[in-house]
């Protein structure tokens, strides 16, 4: 396997578990936080364009 670190604390990961690629559930909800709260964001070229011309 690859060395693979956590994204939220950077620790190494000892092997691929349900928390992958987390190191723990404690990192999994932090970076689930960081979606909810709107740290995170995916890019839309036009975000009005989906909903067409009314």
């Amino acid at each position: 396997m690859k060395a693979v670190r956590c994204p939220i604390c950077k620790k190494h990961l000892a092997k691929r578990d349900g928390n992958f690629p987390f190191c723990s559930a404690r990192c999994k909800l932090v970076d689930a936080g960081n979606w909810f709260e709107g740290t995170y964001r995916v890019e839309v070229d036009h975000p009005d364009s989906r909903w067409g011309d009314n």
